[in-house]
């Protein structure tokens, strides 16, 4: 499974450029929001349902200094709650 930056297609640093983000997230959900999927079957609305709300996740992690630096620990390894 990709990660937030991955989905992005973001480089996985801290420093980001916001307007990046910005525009990556507007692409992934012009992309799968469920707006666009009223004809599809419900597997198909279920699975856009998914992707949007992934992305609205890793947008809202991503966007915040302190949860993207809290969220690029996780991906390397490193577990906050034991380390000092």
């Amino acid at each position: 499974m990709q990660n937030h930056f991955e989905l992005f297609q973001l480089a996985p640093r801290f420093s980001l450029d916001m307007a990046q983000l910005d525009a990556a997230y507007r692409e992934v959900q012009s992309q799968v929001h469920p707006d666009k999927f009223v004809q599809a079957s419900e597997a198909e609305k279920r699975v856009a349902m998914q992707w949007a709300t992934r992305a609205n996740e890793a947008y809202q992690t991503l966007k915040k200094p302190l949860k993207r630096a809290s969220y690029l620990c996780e991906i390397h390894g490193v577990d906050l709650e034991t380390e000092s």
